[in-house]
């Protein structure tokens, strides 16, 4: 009895522990360094990797911030600027398989904790119209000469 009780306890530990520390702030310093504070300036979502995984990782970490609130957010919103194939997370035609992101995302810009920003330059390289991205994204001509506009006005990486 007791060998199947701990058999059970060290399963639930191997699949219930990756989850948990995901989703706990203090365990990942990731996450925890980035709850975003009122500041002269504004911040800017820092995206190297241009994958769906880091976006996520971004949203998540503002999705931190949200949860700890009482109330609406009264900074300004984290300009998150997509300029690489993370773009594609967004477009209507892998809905399906990114819709949990597309959501979080959808959630965190109607409480004005991101305001989402495309590289047009990038969409017509990929093929992607306004009319393929949810209606809550912007569009601006070249992501990366944004970006570097924020950093000068005095954003931070987020």
């Amino acid at each position: 009895m007791l060998q199947r009780w701990l058999s059970l306890t060290f399963l639930l530990s191997i699949f219930l522990t990756p989850w948990v520390l995901a989703e706990s702030p203090e365990s990942d310093p990731a996450i925890s360094y980035a709850v975003p504070q009122v500041n002269n300036g504004g911040y800017v979502a820092e995206i190297k990797l241009h994958t769906a995984a880091e976006v996520e990782q971004m949203l998540r970490r503002a999705e931190v911030y949200i949860n700890d609130i009482d109330q609406y957010p009264n900074f300004e919103p984290i300009k998150v600027i997509l300029h690489g194939p993370e773009l594609r997370v967004f477009d209507r035609k892998n809905y399906q398989e990114y819709k949990e992101l597309v959501g979080l995302a959808a959630r965190l810009e109607a409480f004005n904790v991101i305001d989402v920003q495309v590289c047009e330059e990038r969409m017509i390289k990929d093929g992607i119209l306004m009319s393929d991205l949810p209606s809550f994204i912007e569009s601006v001509p070249f992501g990366p000469s944004e970006e570097k506009r924020l950093l000068k006005r005095g954003y931070q990486y987020f």
